[in-house]
C-alpha cells in the first residue's frame, strides 16, 4: 500500500473517532474551578478504572458544569465532556473562565443576547449553524461568549456545541496529510488515550511505557527511535525550541540533558499525550503546568515532511 494512502486512512480513522467524541448540546448549571493539583478528568463518575482517566488538570482550570451526580460534576473541559470529583472543584452558578475555549452554534437563528435571560435584548442573530464562538464564562444555563466578529453576549448552553482544541484530522493530499507527517502522528497517538501503562510495554495489546508509546506511534510512520528516553533525547531527530513546537514533536523531561526520565508527544495547544503512570495510563497533560514546565529539558523533531 502506498504510504500516502496509508496515512490518509489513519487520518480518516481519527476524524471518525473525533466525530463520535464531539459533545452534544447540553444545558449547563454553572461553572467550576479546579482546586487541587493534577486533578483527573474521567470519562465516568468513578475511580475504579484506570482506563477512564482522560487527562490531569492543574489548579485553576475552568470547567463548565452540566450536572452534579453523587459527589461528581459532569463537566466540559477544553471541548471534552467528562467527570471530576466535587471534592477537587469549587462550583459557582455564575463563573468567568480564566481561559477561553471554542464552541459553535448547534442550530440556525440562535440569538446572542445582552444578558442571561430571554427577557434581555438581542445583540445579534447568529443565522448559520456552526457559527464560531469563544466561551469565556457561564451564568446558569447560559454561556458568556464572543463571536467571530467580536460581538459579546450570552447564548443558551443547550444551543451550543463544544469544540476540542486538540488538533483535528486534516485532509489527505497526494503526499500525505495537509498537516504533515508530524501532525498525522499526533492524531494517531490520540486514538490510544486510555490505554494501559506497562513498564517495558510497546504495543496496544500489552500497554505502553513512555518511550514505548512514542516508539510505537513513530513506527506506524516508518520512523525508528531508540528504545529508552535518554537515548531518544541524545540521538534521535533534531532539537527544536519550546516556542517552535509542532504536533508530533517528542518532548523530553528529567533533571538535565544526561538524566532524561520521561517522554511524550506534543499534540498542539500546549498539550501532550503520553503514557504517564500505571494509575493513569495514556493521558493528555498540560505542558505548561508547574511540574512539566519545571521538568522540561528539550524537544526533538523526528518527522521530516
Amino acid at each position: 500500500m502506498k504510504r500516502s494512502k496509508w496515512i490518509g486512512m489513519l487520518a480518516a480513522g481519527v476524524l471518525a473517532a473525533a466525530m463520535l467524541a464531539t459533545p452534544a448540546c447540553a444545558a449547563t448549571i454553572g461553572g467550576a474551578t479546579v482546586t487541587g493539583s493534577d486533578v483527573r478528568l474521567r470519562s465516568g463518575a468513578d475511580t475504579s478504572s484506570v482506563a477512564n482517566v482522560i487527562t490531569e488538570m492543574p489548579a485553576g482550570t475552568f470547567l463548565l458544569v452540566e450536572e452534579q451526580v453523587n459527589g461528581w460534576y459532569k463537566v466540559v473541559w477544553n471541548g471534552t465532556e467528562g467527570y471530576v470529583s466535587a471534592q477537587y472543584a469549587s462550583f459557582s452558578e455564575d463563573a468567568e473562565g480564566t481561559y477561553s475555549f471554542s464552541a459553535a452554534t448547534g442550530g440556525t437563528d440562535v440569538n446572542l443576547r445582552a444578558g442571561a435571560s430571554t427577557a434581555t435584548s438581542v445583540v445579534k442573530n447568529l443565522r448559520s449553524a456552526g457559527s464560531a464562538l469563544t466561551v469565556t464564562g457561564v451564568s446558569g444555563q447560559w454561556l458568556r461568549v464572543t463571536d467571530a466578529s467580536g460581538a459579546s453576549g450570552y447564548v443558551r448552553s443547550d444551543l451550543a456545541r463544544y469544540k476540542s482544541s486538540q488538533p483535528e484530522a486534516t485532509t489527505q493530499t497526494q503526499t500525505g496529510t495537509a498537516g504533515g507527517v508530524g501532525a498525522s502522528m499526533a492524531q494517531t497517538a490520540q486514538l490510544y488515550r486510555g490505554y494501559a501503562y506497562r513498564w517495558g510495554g510497546m504495543s496496544p495489546s500489552t500497554g505502553f511505557d513512555c518511550s514505548g508509546f512514542v516508539n510505537y506511534i513513530c513506527s506506524q510512520y516508518g520512523i525508528s527511535l531508540h528504545r529508552v528516553a535518554q537515548d531518544i533525547y541524545s540521538n534521535d531527530g533534531s532539537f527544536v525550541s519550546r516556542d517552535a513546537l509542532q504536533p508530533g514533536d517528542i518532548l523530553c523531561f528529567g533533571y538535565g540533558p544526561y538524566s532524561i526520565t520521561h517522554v511524550g508527544m506534543y499534540v498542539g495547544d500546549g498539550q501532550m499525550i503520553h503514557a504517564s503512570t500505571s494509575s493513569t495510563g495514556v493521558i493528555y497533560s498540560d505542558i505548561n503546568s508547574d511540574y512539566y514546565t519545571r521538568m522540561f529539558v528539550g524537544a526533538k523533531r523526528v518527522a521530516t515532511d
